[in-house]
């Protein structure tokens, strides 16, 4: 039994359709949307968070190796950047990256660390060989 099934074909007409419309207009424009920060005394949040590396080495990457203790001519304190191997030599009031030395005792150093308008105060201490400092 076959059935017959009715097709039927549509012509498509040539001229001024919608085609031809659709050519003639333009693409659409783009404004870009501008954004201002009025930052006032705070961090841009634009900006990048790490910080260079002529800004000096982190803090949690110093160690204190030792002091030379003189209080008549002004202590020296040494300290290492374990990541980079440099050595500093710090006076009171110097500052090495983030952290300014504060005081400079026998076997410490008192430092304030400024981290995004942020001050804390660290205590350093001589490591010693064998030894179980902080």
């Amino acid at each position: 039994m076959n059935r017959l099934i009715p097709v039927v074909v549509l012509a498509a007409t040539c001229g001024t359709g919608s085609w031809e419309v659709a050519a003639q207009t333009r693409p659409p424009i783009y404004e870009r949307e501008v954004f201002t920060y009025p930052a006032f005394d705070r961090r841009d949040p634009f900006q990048r968070l790490h910080l260079d590396i002529r800004a000096g080495p982190r803090f949690g990457d110093l160690t204190l190796v030792g002091v030379l203790y003189t209080p008549q001519l002004g202590s020296v304190a040494i300290l290492t950047d374990r990541t980079t191997g440099r050595r500093y030599r710090a006076r009171e009031r110097d500052i090495i990256g983030a952290a300014r030395v504060v005081q400079i005792r026998k076997e410490e150093v008192d430092f304030v660390i400024t981290s995004f308008g942020v001050s804390r105060r660290e205590t350093l201490r001589v490591r010693r060989e064998g030894g179980t400092g902080t």
